[in-house]
């Protein structure tokens, strides 16, 4: 069966505010046939309607995590427009959805927090903002580092962005030769800092080069999954925030092997602080607050304070498509954020062995 074409209008249908904490799994269910709808909620009064009048039940949907869909004889535009709808506003749909423009399966065995559920819900929901992006603005992906030997992995995550306008901007920061390999599809621009002046300077020198609309901040350490920076995009696109970043709940603890998935915050909302190797503002904005601190550490902190002076607010996503390293101490990878490895056991609501495998983190 064919896909019914359609997008949405990224000014109503987002998902800002509107994902509920993962606390409990409320799920609501549609029902109905050729004559029309009911829509069944959790301690709700059902609701039923014509389906010329399902567009009208988007906003019931904002205190509930999954949506089952269990229709016979509905009009396949109607539904599938309001699926698409639906799953841009964070809502998961799950059931029978002929023609759906978004992934629709059936319900899932995992709950809101667990990170299957989770990331079946950021694939929905990526699909569905996507449709309302229109041209992908340009963004300048800017890479800081004194460590040669981390460019060819960094390199490679970022040339599999499956975003459509990324350049990568390199700055070796110091005099250790780095070679930019063979092959890749996404272009790198290959500029050098001394290695006596700050991180920020070398960080500053970067985002003078780009060429982008909007740029980024990413760390070499880092792990990034093919979609980041279209999430990142899109959040920008929707918040209205001046500056986006994903958090740092998904950590790989090197000293304790293992990585762990913590719990604060609120999804899809505007927060105080973002992790440093995952903002993303236009580069007019980075202008209009100063630019970078010319300091040898706390340069995402002085910038997040930077905005703050400015009114600027701050917007996070889904955590999903960024896994934070914190390393061993070691030589060349000190950390310029301070802090006992047991702090990333708080708040722990899942754990896996090792480095998390997962494609959608670009571990896979």
């Amino acid at each position: 069966m064919s896909t019914v074409r359609a997008s949405v209008d990224l000014t109503r249908d987002n998902p800002v505010g509107r994902v509920p904490e993962p606390v409990g799994h409320h799920v609501a269910t549609l029902t109905g046939d050729a004559d029309g709808w009911t829509l069944r909620r959790p301690a709700r009064l059902r609701r039923r309607g014509r389906w010329e009048a399902l567009d009208d039940t988007l906003d019931l949907l904002d205190d509930v995590h999954d949506v089952d869909v269990r229709t016979s004889g509905a009009p396949q535009d109607v539904l599938s427009r309001w699926a698409l709808r639906a799953a841009a506003r964070g809502s998961l749909v799950t059931g029978d959805v002929p023609g759906s423009v978004v992934p629709v399966g059936p319900a899932p065995t995992s709950r809101p927090g667990d990170l299957d559920h989770d990331v079946r819900s950021v694939r929905q929901r990526r699909a569905a903002l996507a449709t309302g992006l229109g041209p992908a603005p340009t963004v300048s992906a800017v890479l800081v580092t004194r460590r040669p030997a981390l460019v060819p992995r960094i390199l490679a995550m970022l040339d599999a962005q499956r975003y459509p306008s990324l350049e990568v901007v390199l700055v070796v920061h110091g005099d250790e030769p780095v070679e930019v390999p063979a092959g890749l599809a996404v272009p790198v621009q290959l500029l050098h800092a001394p290695g006596d002046r700050s991180l920020g300077h070398a960080l500053e020198l970067g985002c003078a080069a780009a060429s982008g609309t909007l740029l980024t901040k990413v760390d070499d350490d880092d792990f990034y999954g093919p979609d980041h920076v279209l999430d990142l995009v899109l959040a920008h696109r929707v918040s209205g925030a001046l500056m986006v970043g994903k958090s740092t709940t998904v950590v790989h603890v090197e000293q304790l092997d293992a990585t762990v998935r913590r719990v604060f915050g609120v999804p899809e909302g505007f927060t105080h602080r973002v992790a440093g190797g995952t903002m993303l503002l236009s580069a007019d904005d980075l202008r209009a607050v100063g630019g970078w601190s010319d300091v040898p550490r706390a340069v995402d902190t002085k910038l997040l304070e930077s905005v703050a002076r400015a009114g600027g607010r701050v917007y996070r996503p889904h955590d999903v498509g960024y896994l934070y390293v914190r390393h061993r101490p070691a030589p060349g990878l000190e950390h310029t954020w301070s802090t006992d490895p047991r702090h990333f056991l708080r708040n722990t609501r899942e754990q896996w062995l090792g480095l998390l495998a997962h494609e959608e983190f670009g571990t896979a």
